[in-house]
C-alpha cells in the first residue's frame, strides 16, 4: 500500500520553487522592479539569500517528514513505534502482554520480558471479532490470546437492589498461550476443538493445567456460543533442522558471517513458529542471499515443512556451512 498524497513529502526542488515564487509574488505587489531582482537573487546560489532559503526549505522538508511520520502512526497499516502500538491497542482495551515477570529480588533487578509489538497488533487485528463472543473462529483464536483478561462478571440480588459485580482478575501472571487455532471436527456439529500452542514448553506442547484453564475461559456464558461444545489440545511439534552452506565466492563483497547467519535462521525458525506454519526452503536460501552470499544451498529441510491447523513447525538445530569457493 502506497502513502495516501496527505503524507507524501514534498521534493525539494518544487518546495523550493513554491517558496521563491510565493516570496516574488507578495514583493511585486508593492514593487515589480524589486520583486525581479529579489527573484534573480533567491534563484542565484551565489547569493546569499539564496542559499538561507534553501537551507529553510531543507529544514521545512525535515519538518514534514517528522510530522507525516507521526501522523502515520495513528494507523495499524504503518505504526512502527512501540509507545504508539500500546496507544492503538487501547482502542479495544488492550494491554501488553507479560511473557516472563519481573524480578527484584536479584542486583541488578531483571525487567520483566514483554509482548513483542507484532504480537499486541495481531490480537489488536482480531480484536473486532470479540463482539461476536466465540461465535468465529477468529473469536475463539481472540479470546485464547487474551487469556483471563475479560473480567467475571457476576449478577447479585439483594433486597430491593440487583449488584452487578466485576472481579477482575491478576494480569501481571505470564501469558502462556503463543497461538490458538479452532477447528470443528464435525461439520455442522457444533463441536470445536481449539489447538494450544504454550510459551511454557520450548517446543510449544500445552500442558494439562493450561489446556483447561484455556477451556474455562471459552466456555464462560459471556464468551461461548450455547450451540458449540469446545474442547482444547496441545500443538505437536513438528522438528525439523536448518541445514545450509553458504558460498561467498571469495569475493570481499559476498562476505558473511557464520554467527549472524545462524542468528537470522533462528529468527526466521521463531517467526514461523506457529500453528498451521509453513517453513519454506526458498525463504530459508533468501535470508542468507540477503546477508550477502553468493551462492545458497539448503540441505535441511528436504522438504518445505507444512504443518496441519494443529501442528507448529519446531526448529530443533541451525546449522550454516559458510565457503569461500
Amino acid at each position: 500500500m502506497s502513502l495516501p498524497k496527505a503524507f507524501v513529502v514534498p521534493e525539494f526542488e518544487t518546495l523550493l520553487s513554491e517558496y521563491i515564487q510565493a516570496a516574488v509574488a507578495y514583493c511585486a505587489k508593492s514593487d515589480t522592479d524589486k520583486a525581479q531582482l529579489l527573484h534573480q537573487a533567491m534563484t542565484n546560489d551565489g547569493e546569499l539569500l539564496a542559499q538561507v532559503t534553501q537551507a529553510f526549505v531543507l529544514k521545512r522538508v525535515a519538518e514534514i517528514r517528522e510530522q507525516n511520520h507521526q501522523a502515520l502512526q495513528m494507523f495499524r497499516k504503518f505504526v512502527t513505534e512501540s509507545d504508539m502500538v500500546d496507544l492503538l491497542a487501547l482502542q479495544y482495551g488492550l494491554k501488553r502482554q507479560i511473557l516472563t515477570p519481573s524480578d527484584n529480588s536479584i542486583f541488578p533487578p531483571k525487567p520483566a520480558i514483554m509482548e513483542s509489538d507484532a504480537s499486541l497488533l495481531q490480537r489488536f487485528d482480531l480484536a473486532p471479532y470479540q463482539f461476536h463472543t466465540t461465535g468465529t473462529r477468529m473469536g475463539y483464536k481472540f479470546h485464547a490470546l487474551t487469556l483471563d483478561e475479560r473480567p467475571l462478571i457476576k449478577i447479585e440480588s439483594e433486597p430491593d437492589a440487583v449488584v452487578m459485580r466485576y472481579e477482575f482478575q491478576h494480569l501481571n501472571r505470564p501469558m502462556p498461550v503463543k497461538d490458538a487455532m479452532p477447528k470443528m471436527l464435525v461439520p455442522n456439529s457444533g463441536k470445536v476443538c481449539v489447538a494450544v500452542l504454550s510459551r511454557e514448553h520450548p517446543q510449544g506442547i500445552a500442558s494439562a493445567a493450561l489446556l483447561k484453564r484455556v477451556a474455562d475461559y471459552l466456555q464462560r456464558d459471556d464468551i461461548a456460543q450455547e450451540s458449540d461444545e469446545i474442547t482444547t489440545k496441545s500443538a505437536a511439534p513438528k522438528l525439523y533442522r536448518i541445514v545450509a552452506t553458504v558460498y561467498t565466492g571469495s569475493d570481499p563483497s559476498s562476505h558473511v558471517d557464520k554467527a549472524q547467519a545462524e542468528q537470522a535462521a533462528w529468527a526466521l525458525a521463531e517467526k514461523r513458529h506457529k500453528l498451521n506454519g509453513i517453513v519454506d526452503r526458498e525463504e530459508v536460501a533468501h535470508i542468507l542471499y540477503e546477508l550477502g552470499a553468493k551462492r545458497a544451498k539448503v540441505h535441511e529441510p528436504a522438504a518445505d515443512v507444512i504443518c496441519q491447523w494443529d501442528q507448529a513447525p519446531y526448529c530443533t538445530e541451525v546449522i550454516i556451512d559458510v565457503r569461500g569457493d
